[in-house]
């Protein structure tokens, strides 16, 4: 069982010390009397992938007990506990229905995917409790009501876990690979140039084609149809890709998706109870610069009666962001920014690390997103702070510990975080959007100069003590070369000081003493806004540099 991690727990316990966590749920968040036209009310949006029940040592199952009813209920209550006011379920990757399913009869799934890829048996622990009669997500929606929160499911467009090995014999991927895929490669992108696509997005499916999209539209009917649900949000972002390069104009790819959109808000309406607002929600990228491959038009989502945008970098926490421009395109829209477990991964899948998001990291990015029109926040991926290795593995990307639950309370609360200490962070990413810019990793010789524009937010009463900015690379950098850092033009003096800004349990990819250079950074040289970063390697040096820091006490 993950230790409790030493989160600056002192610090947070008294920023989130006023009221008790059931004072500050949104009131009636899943009842009738919301108000049409109304917002949503909501400040934390949690998300549970489900899966990470089983594969999570927690507290609640410390030797990794089968699937039972109370594991259920005991994430959501983890979480309300904390202070998130709606709960976020994903029933599986949104190709074959984890719950009793008229439109895809899981029986029936199971006995074409055991003859399609000639198994003994085709079951997961998820599967079978549905097949003995279970039922999880209504177990999940009755036990958010009961404690005062709203429940939606997170609905996944084109999710491409497990696709590389779909047409693989002895495939055991059950729940991602459905009939309707196995029958129809030629609905799936295939082969794209590496200027436009990455290779991932070959597997997933052409959101052109009209069977496609109304094969996911069939199951998001249903859910709206059987469950008491105060919402769906439709996740553009477990793969960022839906139509092939060069094939469609934007105007059509926004065309299918706000039509989608439309399809979706009906179905909501015409199945809840009378007088009721179900809420719809998409998590979608972050950066507008991203939008466009993906068919997203903001403004036209809100038409078609999208009410809430989560804005999610897929994996990691990233931090300067359109939060802006995207709440000036829709001001009456409920907007949120997410926070994961994590700000960096170093992409070696047989040496895996993760950065883990820390106290100061998060706090910062909450106080930045509120500081820049959010109405809340969410979390994503906030159960892997505890191990999760398979059984028997005994390396991994430690040290794990209980997921900080603790610091709920202050991101709740944007007057708590305006006075605590800032640690902006910028650093490696998942590729999985092939029209991004990613800064790091960099490659730098000779002369040559990195830019970076950071989006700063001055505390409650202002910057008022020296702060310090340090890059990392991926080996030591050379002795007796001078490398120069600016921010906005402002020349900032080296510091021997390269070690790590705040205290933190976490030591992963946090790299060696040589392998990190510091600068000073006076208050005079920080603007509240776009900051631009411009570092200048030496002559005669050559680096790949890994990530950005910048800490403000």
């Amino acid at each position: 069982m993950g230790k409790r991690s030493s989160w600056s727990r002192r610090r947070v316990l008294a920023a989130g010390a006023s009221g008790s966590v059931a004072g500050w749920l949104a009131p009636r968040a899943h009842g009738a009397e919301i108000a049409p036209g109304a917002k949503a009310p909501f400040k934390l949006l949690y998300n549970s992938d489900t899966t990470h029940i089983l594969t999570c040592t927690s507290s609640w199952r410390p030797n990794k007990e089968p699937l039972a009813d109370f594991m259920f209920e005991k994430t959501v209550d983890e979480a309300v506990d904390a202070g998130a006011d709606a709960f976020l379920i994903a029933p599986g990757l949104g190709w074959v229905p984890w719950w009793p399913s008229q439109v895809l009869p899981l029986a029936e799934h199971c006995e074409w995917f055991k003859r399609r890829f000639n198994l003994p048996k085709a079951s997961t622990s998820f599967t079978s409790y549905v097949l003995r009669g279970g039922d999880f997500l209504k177990l999940t929606v009755d036990r958010c009501h009961a404690r005062g929160a709203a429940c939606l499911v997170s609905f996944r467009l084109n999710d491409v876990h497990h696709k590389e090995s779909a047409d693989a014999p002895g495939n055991s991927h059950i729940a991602s690979v459905p009939q309707f895929y196995s029958d129809h490669p030629q609905y799936r992108l295939g082969e794209q140039s590496r200027e436009t696509q990455i290779s991932w997005a070959r597997h997933v499916q052409n959101w052109t084609i009209p069977e496609v999209r109304e094969f996911k539209f069939r199951f998001i009917e249903e859910l709206s149809r059987n469950y008491d649900l105060d919402g769906i949000e439709l996740d553009f972002y477990r793969a960022a890709a839906y139509f092939r390069a060069g094939e469609t104009t934007r105007e059509q790819r926004r065309q299918i998706m706000t039509e989608f959109m439309g399809r979706v808000r009906r179905t909501l309406d015409d199945h809840a109870r009378a007088g009721r607002r179900r809420w719809l929600s998409v998590r979608i990228p972050g950066q507008l610069s991203a939008h466009d491959a993906q068919g997203i038009d903001v403004q036209a989502f809100a038409a078609a009666g999208v009410d809430m945008f989560n804005l999610s970098a897929s994996y990691h926490v990233e931090q300067t962001t359109s939060l802006p421009e995207i709440r000036r395109l829709v001001p009456g829209a409920a907007i949120y920014l997410e926070l994961t477990h994590v700000v960096s991964f170093n992409g070696d899948t047989r040496n895996r690390s993760h950065r883990r998001t820390t106290t100061e990291i998060a706090t910062t990015t909450a106080h930045l997103a509120y500081s820049r029109g959010a109405d809340g926040l969410s979390l994503f991926n906030f159960q892997y702070y505890r191990d999760y290795r398979d059984p028997g593995q005994t390396a991994g990307d430690g040290p794990y510990t209980e997921p900080p639950f603790e610091l709920l309370q202050v991101l709740r609360r944007p007057e708590a975080m305006a006075s605590l200490p800032q640690h902006y962070f910028v650093g490696l990413m998942y590729r999985n959007d092939p029209r991004r810019a990613y800064p790091f990793p960099r490659r730098v010789k000779g002369g040559e100069s990195l830019r970076y524009v950071l989006d700063l937010a001055p505390p409650a009463q202002g910057w008022r003590r020296e702060g310090k900015m340090r890059l990392q690379a991926r080996s030591s950098c050379p002795e007796g070369g001078i490398w120069q850092a600016r921010i906005n033009g402002q020349l900032l003096p080296a510091t021997p000081d390269v070690g790590e800004p705040y205290p933190t349990v976490y030591t992963q990819m946090h790299g060696q003493a040589g392998e990190w250079l510091a600068w000073n950074v006076p208050v005079s040289a920080l603007r509240p806004g776009l900051n631009e970063v411009v570092i200048t390697c030496p002559p005669d040096t050559a680096l790949e540099l890994l990530g950005l820091d910048l800490s403000l006490p």
